[in-house]
This record gives structure tokens, C-alpha cells and sequence, in this order.
């Protein structure tokens, strides 16, 4: 089948050409922003770099990839643990809530909401609902993060004042000019994007392929998060968090491709990136809640705190792996009508071989 190209595009000499307006867009969005970062901006640049570099100066594009990593991972950090000390505030206010209307109640198979002997079922809020080691523990979190966010922050602003990354904007100032390309003297034809695209739709999917994705799709007791905590085997736990953490990336670099091929493809790239989009949301959830979880653990294993406090943070803990899981069910659930849609082997991508 022939590849249709959108008429904006047919007029595009190269793939290179192609490319270099992409990142030359991503870079000027960079630049204009000065000196606020947008990290969105630095992962689509090192997604086009990742998925097209064969196009370019493989020197030139390893050399910039580890310094958009460098500063995505030192900027991030401070919106992540952000992130986290939100979660589980949230997390042990609701745990320790005294309002019973606003707490989930497991379902015993007896609607009425009647205990046996006809008694009406007590009243009570959270799981740690009045736990003398509930305030330690939600101080010593509050502390532990607030501290740690701090810290990043200092990170930041020094990296933000570095050699490197004036270096880094000198990169990013040359894309808008002048992309340095492996071979200057060749081009290849536009549709040559389109290949590049399909590997990264391949790598998405074998990267799935390796997830526990059967033991996933088992329906999430959602009912009994604030009641039961559930025990895992931290070695076990942090294996898996690797697989989906490669998830993430894969389908990460599926989106960015595909945003470069836009103007190649044009509406028949809305469906498959509304779908990584929805993807990506699921994953990015259950980072957030493994990231908080590691955070509570790291707390529980603070020196000296009474074992009140521990169990506190062990049932955080516990919470928020309940949360990763739910967000990995509804992964689980989305992944089948994704894949089906037919994206991934649609003649028009190209696929390579």
C-alpha cells in the first residue's frame, strides 16, 4: 500500500527536513521560555532524538541525549517529591479519618447494612482512625519531604546556573539553525520518518509483552483500601516497578514519534496519540504511588521511631502499593483496546522488519 502524505508535507524535500523543523519547534519553545523550564519540551527533543537518530550526528546526539537527562532528572526531582508529599498527606488524612461516610466499606454480600444479630455495623472511619502513631508519622513524612524538596530545589538552581547547561542551551540554539546530521550531503525521503516510527510502536509492544499483565488484570478491591493493608515482597515489587518504568519510556517515545510524523499523516495520528495519552496517564499514576510508596518505606525504616509510628507508615506504605496496583489494572484494561485498534501494523506506518 502506498503511504498517502498529507499535502502540507508533500512538498517537504527530506526527512531530514522534516526532523530538523520538529526540533527546531521544540527548540524555540525551549529558548522562549528562559528561564523557566519546560520538561515536556526536553523529553519531546529526546524523544526525536532517540527515535531518529540515525538521522543524525551520533556524537552530537548522545552528547546533548545525556544532558537533556541530566537536567530532566535534577529539575524533576523537586516536582516529584512535591508530588509525593501530597500524595501521602492525602493519603494518612483519609487513613486516619474519623467520618465514616467518607471511608469505603467492604461489601460482605448483605446490603442491608446490618451486622449479624441485627445490630447496625459500628460506625468508624479509616483503618488508622484514632491511631496514637498516626500525627509522628504524618510529621516525620511532612519533615522528611519537606527537607528533601529543598534539597532539589538547591540542586535546580545550581544546575540551572552550570557549565552544562549553558552548554545545553548552545545545543538547543543550534537546532533552530542548523541540525547537525550524520550525512550532510544525503536526504531521504519524508516517509523514511514513518519507518523510524514504526520501531518505536514495535519496541512498545514487546516492552508490554514482558509485563505480569494476567496477574494485573485481577479485579482491584478497591473497597477495602482504607481497611485491609496487604504486604508485599520489596525485592519482588521493586523488580516489577522496573518493567513498567520501561513501559513508561516505550510508550513515551511511541507518542514522540508519532508527534513527528504529524505533518506527514495529519488527523490519522489523532486516534493512536489520544490512546498513548490515555496510556501514559495510567503510568504515570502508578509511578507516582510506587514513588510514594518507596517514600513511606524509606520512613518506616527511620532510627529509634516508636513502633506506633512504624506501623503507621507500614500501612501507608501498604496503600499506596494498592493504589500502584490499581493503576496498573486499569492499564491492563486499556492496553487490549489499544492494541487492537490496528495502530501498530496500519499499512501507513510503514512498519520495518
Amino acid at each position: 500500500m502506498t503511504t498517502e502524505i498529507e499535502p502540507a508535507a508533500a512538498g517537504a524535500s527530506s526527512a531530514e527536513s522534516l526532523l530538523g523543523a520538529h526540533l527546531a519547534d521544540q527548540a524555540g519553545r525551549f529558548l522562549r521560555a528562559l528561564p523557566d523550564v519546560d520538561l515536556s519540551t526536553l523529553r519531546r527533543v529526546d524523544g526525536a532524538l532517540h527515535g531518529f537518530g540515525a538521522l543524525l550526528d551520533p556524537a552530537w546526539g548522545e552528547t546533548l541525549r545525556g544532558d537533556l537527562a541530566a537536567l530532566v532528572v535534577t529539575l524533576g526531582q523537586e516536582r516529584g517529591y512535591t508530588r509525593r508529599l501530597t500524595r501521602l498527606l492525602t493519603a494518612i488524612d483519609s487513613l486516619t479519618c474519623t467520618d465514616a461516610s467518607s471511608v469505603p466499606t467492604p461489601r460482605s454480600g448483605d446490603d442491608s447494612g446490618v451486622a449479624v444479630g441485627g445490630a447496625p455495623e459500628p460506625a468508624i472511619g479509616g483503618l488508622l482512625a484514632n491511631h496514637p502513631g498516626a500525627p509522628k508519622a504524618r510529621a516525620m513524612l511532612d519533615r522528611q519531604l519537606t527537607l528533601a524538596r529543598s534539597r532539589s530545589h538547591t540542586a535546580a538552581l545550581q544546575e540551572l546556573g552550570s557549565a552544562r547547561f549553558h552548554s545545553l542551551a548552545d545545543r538547543m540554539t543550534l537546532l533552530v539553525s542548523d541540525l547537525p546530521l550524520r550525512a550532510p550531503a544525503e536526504s531521504h525521503p519524508p516517509e523514511q520518518l514513518l519507518a523510524y516510527a514504526g520501531r518505536m510502536g514495535e519496541a512498545l509492544e514487546l516492552t508490554v509483552s514482558r509485563l505480569p499483565l494476567d496477574r494485573a488484570a485481577q479485579p482491584y478491591n478497591g473497597d477495602a483500601l482504607h481497611r485491609v493493608p496487604v504486604a508485599a515482597d520489596p525485592l519482588h515489587s521493586a523488580h516489577e516497578d522496573v518493567a513498567w518504568t520501561r513501559v513508561s519510556a516505550a510508550v513515551r517515545y511511541a507518542r514522540y514519534a508519532l508527534e513527528v510524523c504529524r505533518p506527514l499523516l495529519g488527523a490519522r495520528t489523532d486516534e493512536p496519540l489520544a490512546g498513548l495519552v490515555h496510556l501514559a496517564a495510567h503510568l504515570d499514576e502508578q509511578q507516582d504511588a510506587a514513588d510514594a510508596a518507596e517514600a513511606a518505606a524509606l520512613a518506616a525504616r527511620t532510627p529509634r521511631i516508636t513502633p506506633a509510628t512504624a506501623y503507621v507508615l507500614g500501612v501507608v506504605h501498604a496503600d499506596q502499593r494498592l493504589e500502584v496496583e490499581a493503576a496498573r489494572h486499569a492499564f491492563s484494561r486499556s492496553w487490549p483496546d489499544f492494541i487492537t485498534s490496528g495502530w501498530l501494523t496500519d499499512p501507513w506506518l510503514a512498519r520495518s522488519t
